[in-house]
Order: structure tokens, then C-alpha cells, then sequence
């Protein structure tokens, strides 16, 4: 007696063994890049998706800008505002450099090691000369010290300050036939970025002259 069925059972085990690899393979499978980490899900039509990772803009960083502002700060202990800022003079005598006015020494030794002096002119009545500290920022000042030689002082001189504005001197005090080395000039609080000194009449000796030996700004 035949047996039919056996005939066809090795091709219907390799169709099993085939449908068997076929389900095993899909999931045997890996990325090239290794699994993956986002999560899959099946979205209303019954199709999967992987859902996109959203990433914020990146914005670049944004510094500060500081207010603007005309208020002076409040001075150091003892600052002395003109050590900060640059000397300029209407003329020097040779040596005699309108820096040594705010170098920080106060002696009042004659020479051109401690003062500057104008350039030689007829008379200061007629050609007034000048020698002036600016500095950078806006400063309220109170006091201002004045050294000129000994021996040799500045007689007859202007004492200015600087408006804020920048556009103009402003005459604070007047010395006719001063004879003091050391001179202090007490004012109202002045917002300013400068003090100048303006010779008219210079020292018996030497009245076509003035010499000025450092020049000091405080705020009291």
C-alpha cells in the first residue's frame, strides 16, 4: 500500500522551515548603527512611526550694555584727579614741560626738574599764557591746589575749570599780586574734566614768566 503523504513531507517541512525563517529574520536584523534609542508608534492608519525629537533654536549670548550716565563717581579717599589726566601749556620754555605740573611733586624748588614755564614772550599783560590738566572722565571738584616756585611766584593769575559741556573754561578765582608758593582754591562743587591755570603777570624777577609747579584737584 502507498503512502503519498510521506512523499511530500520533506517539501512540506522545508515550507515550514522556511515560513519559520521568515519571521525569525525580521527581527534577527540590526541597524548598522546599532538599536535604536526612539521609541516607535503606531499612528491611526495603523502605520508605525518614529516620532522626530524636537530641539530648541539656539540663541546667541547677549552681553549687558551698561546705562550711560553723567553722574561722576564717588572720589577715592584723597584722589587727586589731575594725577589721571594729560598736562598741556599755550607754549614751554625749553625743558620746562607742561607734564612736571601733575607728576605727583609738590616741591616747589626753582628749576626745570619741578615746573614748567612759558616760552619767552614781550609781556604776559599782552600775551597771556596758559598751562591746563584734562582728564578723562567727568569729576566733581571742590578744591584745587596751585604750587608755583619759590621765590619765583605766578602773580597775577586766572584759576579755570572746564564746563562739563567741554566747550569752555570758566574763570572760578582771580589772584592779583599773589606772593604765596602754595595756593588753595576753595569752591562750590564743580562737575568738570580739567583745571587751567592763566598767567598774566609773572614773578618781579621775571614778570614775562609764569611758572607752575604741579597743579592738584580734589573733590573736597
Amino acid at each position: 500500500m502507498r503512502l503519498p503523504a510521506k512523499r511530500h513531507l520533506p517539501t512540506a517541512l522545508a515550507l515550514v522551515g522556511l515560513a519559520a525563517l521568515g519571521v525569525i529574520v525580521p527581527t534577527a536584523a540590526a541597524s548598522p548603527n546599532g538599536p535604536s534609542s526612539s521609541p516607535t508608534t503606531v499612528g491611526p492608519n495603523g502605520a508605525y512611526s518614529t516620532p522626530s525629537m524636537s530641539v530648541p533654536p539656539s540663541s546667541p549670548p547677549t552681553t549687558p550694555i551698561p546705562p550711560t550716565t553723567t553722574t561722576p563717581r564717588p572720589p577715592r579717599p584723597g584722589e587727586n584727579f589731575a594725577r589721571s589726566g594729560t598736562a598741556l601749556a599755550s607754549s614751554t620754555y625749553d625743558g620746562y614741560a607742561a607734564a612736571k605740573v601733575n607728576d605727583g611733586d609738590v616741591s616747589t624748588a626753582v628749576g626745570e626738574e619741578h615746573s614748567w614755564a612759558n616760552d619767552e614772550f614781550p609781556s604776559l599783560e599782552t600775551y597771556s599764557q596758559w598751562v591746563e590738566v584734562r582728564w578723562p572722565d567727568l569729576r566733581s571738584v571742590g578744591r584745587i591746589v596751585l604750587y608755583t616756585s619759590e621765590g619765583y611766584q605766578l602773580r597775577d593769575f586766572d584759576v579755570q575749570v572746564l564746563h562739563e559741556s567741554g566747550g569752555w573754561w570758566d574763570t572760578v578765582k582771580t589772584y592779583n599780586y599773589n606772593t604765596a608758593t602754595t595756593v588753595t582754591v576753595w569752591l562750590p562743587p564743580r562737575n568738570t574734566r580739567g583745571v587751567r591755570i592763566v598767567g598774566k603777570v609773572g614773578p618781579t624777577r621775571q614778570v614775562n614768566y609764569a611758572r607752575v609747579n604741579e597743579i592738584e584737584a580734589y573733590a573736597y
